[in-house]
């Protein structure tokens, strides 16, 4: 259940800046803020910035020289009596603003307790919720367009559209089971398969559309993959700059698949070490065959060859790579320049973790690699965004199917309904309007402290 107690969190990034807004929301909030602010008598109008002296309720220790703005219930971002802070931007002031608040009667809120509210009261719809953490996350323009098109209800109109055409449907049906004994109420079972085809294609074109758009808004999977001791773990760490992976001279030291996310070129990737591919059994072989699913998984893969002595080309597990990396040059003498590509039987980049040769062109192939998976895959005729909105299209779809085989079955139309429903609520799971408090727990906390 959501609370309606007054609430209080830093609404802008933490850390040092020019400004940071302290946010609060819930009934009495407005008063709180008063109290806080000697020099207001009464609140002022709602949407004006007013400067104000911020002091500590206990002490009366001046805390800031800011401005604050006032919004009415049903006027605000949450729906709530809500108040704004706009501080100077150290952390201490905010630090302390925030404490007088919470000493005035206000409480930390949670992770994405604010746009929780903002569900609660009507103002967004969870596709809506979804997008602004989508937005606060984006790493790509790409990413940007679909949330503030969310965000704007372009979604939850399709979605909606989409319900009620099958609550249409239901609602024919319905009139039939209530007079079934009626021997002139029918249903046109063609016309019904029809309508259910209709469904299933659009539900198809949505989720075709939403995981050719993955890469660009999750962030793209680039495998490294090859034979034991080729130099995978090595420039796994060489990417990320750190030392996130175990690197030992004896072959088979990962074991399992290693994940990380990385930034390149403003692209949020998640970049993952595999262990090397081989005939085993056991530990081993397990992390062998995780290897090759991820591998076959990611969006990019790169197979790392020992260069020195040109092993593991052949170990790939007849997945076809996106870019060859022959590592270890400093052992070998390859190209230093890092601009050529080493002749051979497979064409590839030379590379060394020691020395560094190739690692900056690396970079810029794989960002030329991500750039064309983002924008060859992406679409903007999307129906749902994000794991979970795509599970509940993957159910819905699932029993609109199951209500067509049992219609083309002759099976009683009871049966056929029962789907129908199921697939409707799995519709509501998407917006949020036939959703379980659990889903909405978990939604959320997945959002930052002020959002």
């Amino acid at each position: 259940m959501v609370s309606s107690d007054v609430i209080v969190a830093l609404a802008t990034a933490p850390g040092r800046g020019a400004l940071g807004i302290v946010r609060l929301s819930g009934a009495g909030c407005h008063s709180l803020a008063v109290r806080l602010c000697p020099g207001l008598r009464e609140v002022p109008m709602a949407r004006l910035l007013t400067r104000v002296h911020i002091v500590d309720p206990g002490s009366g220790r001046k805390l800031d020289d800011a401005t604050v703005v006032f919004f009415n219930h049903g006027a605000s971002f949450t729906g709530e009596e809500s108040v704004e802070f706009i501080c100077h931007g150290g952390a201490l002031v905010l630090d302390g603003v925030i404490k007088a608040c919470t000493l005035a009667g206000a409480r930390h809120a949670l992770p994405g307790e604010f746009t929780r509210r903002a569900v609660a009261s009507g103002r967004l719809d969870l596709v809506q919720a979804e997008a602004v953490a989508l937005l606060a996350d984006a790493s790509n323009e790409q990413t940007i367009d679909v949330a503030l098109d969310a965000l704007g209800g372009a979604q939850s109109e399709k979605i909606a559209n989409l319900r009620g055409f099958l609550l249409d449907i239901l609602a024919n049906w319905e009139v039939t089971l209530d007079f079934i004994e009626d021997d002139n109420v029918v249903v046109d079972v063609e016309e019904a398969l029809a309508l259910l085809d209709q469904a299933i294609s659009t539900m198809e074109q949505g989720i075709a559309a939403a995981q050719a758009s993955r890469p660009a808004i999750e962030g793209v999977k680039v495998a490294l993959v090859g034979a034991p001791n080729a130099g995978k773990s090595s420039l796994f760490n060489a990417l990320l700059e750190q030392d996130r992976a175990i690197v030992r001279p004896e072959a088979g030291t990962t074991r399992d698949v290693i994940s990380e996310r990385l930034v390149l070129s403003g692209v949020a990737i998640e970049l993952l070490d595999t262990a090397g591919l081989r005939s085993a059994d056991g530990v081993e072989g397990e992390g062998v065959a995780r290897a090759i699913a991820a591998a076959q998984q990611a969006d990019i893969r790169v197979l790392v060859v020992d260069g020195a002595g040109l092993a593991g080309v052949e170990a790939f597990g007849g997945i076809n790579p996106d870019l060859v990396v022959y590592s270890k040059a400093d052992l070998w003498g390859g190209d230093r320049n890092g601009d050529g590509d080493r002749d051979g039987d497979r064409d590839g980049l030379v590379c060394s973790c020691v020395d560094g040769t190739g690692l900056g062109e690396l970079r810029k192939r794989l960002s030329a690699l991500i750039d064309q998976v983002i924008r060859t895959g992406f679409r903007t005729d999307l129906l749902v965004v994000g794991q979970r909105q795509l599970t509940a299209l993957f159910a819905a779809l699932h029993r609109v199917r199951a209500a067509k085989a049992a219609l083309s079955s002759n099976m009683p139309l009871d049966l056929a309904a029962i789907d129908l429903r199921a697939a409707i609520d799995h519709l509501g799971e998407i917006s949020g309007s036939s959703v379980s408090e659990e889903i909405m727990d978990r939604v959320f906390s997945r959002f930052c402290i002020g959002k």
